[in-house]
């Protein structure tokens, strides 16, 4: 039977819960799980929640195959973290990179909340088609809510906040971002809306701890990514990027990388999916850009247009071996990034001015 909701029960084990809210970490920490070109991506919270624990919040879980290895991939992650179950799982859309491990993972770990956009569309793709099936039995004795544009997912020490799920977008600017005209907007290129369904319904979120911001939107559309940042930039600017739909040429609009200006992206890529020309020229002349960290070596373009080795965690053959770059973050908004294969650590200090200046 699977262990999904066996974490509640914690509860009754530990101490008093003004203690566990108090017991505080100084970082939160963020891992970028290489699944071979699907997603999984692993944010610690900074403080303990409710169960007396560093909450987990897992966006997505890999792919269905081959079977079982995202999920091993995920529990390395957690392991090296000190946790043992998922708080909030979020699958982001129904496509097998991103839902497909869910049911493997569930096997291993408990889960005890999942969001996920809502109603399935269906497709005419079977490994999309597979991965969804595999996840039908979770989602139907799971805790599940059905995640809403605008609305909050509870994670100890952080805000996290839905920017767009189901095909709809947040109309408002997130707390603390200024309403104003977006001077990118006047040469926004659009494209042709991509036709894949799901994509489109996409979960995205933005995770703020302190001075520090992530924005995440899956394989959020080109069209999409534009609408959330004109005529009025809703999101504010980030410290990180994780590129959209892999680094592929249906995301990754120039308009909101260069309007929410990262100071690093990360690429969740494999050799041949993502890792575009387009997505290296739009992200590395991103203003304010210092550097573009990938889960693997691009063969899409050239070894100069690639990132230097130090930033890159799997290449072809005995170096492709699931490394993951983790990230540790600061109220400050400084930030740690280290390579899981050669242990690369770079320190990225504290802006002089905060990007956003929160309300709360």
């Amino acid at each position: 039977m699977r262990r999904m909701w066996l974490a509640v029960v914690a509860v009754a084990l530990l101490g008093s819960l003004t203690d566990a809210q108090t017991q505080g970490q100084n970082t939160t920490d963020i891992y970028f799980i290489d699944t071979e070109g699907g997603q999984a991506t692993l944010v610690i919270s900074p403080t303990r929640g409710i169960l007396g624990t560093r909450e987990t919040l897992l966006l997505d879980a890999g792919n269905l195959n081959p079977p079982g290895r995202d999920a091993e991939r995920i529990l390395a992650a957690m392991k090296d973290a000190g946790v043992e179950w998922i708080d909030q799982l979020v699958v982001t859309h129904y496509h097998g990179d991103h839902v497909g491990g869910v049911a493997a993972l569930a096997d291993k770990v408990p889960i005890r909340r999942v969001l996920d956009p809502g109603p399935y569309t269906p497709e005419q793709n079977g490994n999309r088609e597979a991965g969804f099936l595999s996840y039908l039995p979770i989602r139907q004795n799971a805790p599940v809510a059905i995640a809403k544009a605008g609305t909050r997912i509870p994670v100890a020490g952080l805000e996290v906040h839905i920017v767009s799920s189901a095909g709809e977008l947040i109309t408002a600017p997130l707390p603390g971002v200024r309403r104003a005209a977006n001077p990118l907007c006047a040469n926004a290129l659009r494209k042709a809306q991509d036709a894949t369904p799901n994509n489109y319904e996409s979960i995205g979120v933005v995770v703020e701890y302190g001075r520090f911001r992530y924005l995440d939107l899956a394989d959020l559309t080109w069209n999409q990514e534009v609408d959330l940042v004109c005529p009025n930039n809703l999101l504010g600017a980030v410290a990180v990027y994780r590129t959209s739909r892999h680094g592929g040429d249906y995301s990754g609009a120039q308009a909101l990388v260069h309007s929410v200006r990262p100071r690093i992206a990360v690429m969740n890529n494999n050799p041949t999916k993502g890792g575009t020309p387009d997505t290296f020229r739009i992200v590395k002349s991103a203003p304010g850009i210092q550097d573009f960290w990938q889960l693997h070596y691009s063969d899409n373009v050239s070894k100069e247009v690639n990132s230097s080795e130090q930033f890159i965690a799997n290449f072809t053959g005995p170096q492709d071996g699931g490394h993951y770059i983790k990230l540790s973050a600061r109220t400050d908004g400084s930030f740690t990034v280290t390579n899981g294969r050669n242990q690369f650590t770079k320190d990225y200090p504290a802006a002089p001015t905060p990007a956003v200046t929160s309300s709360r």
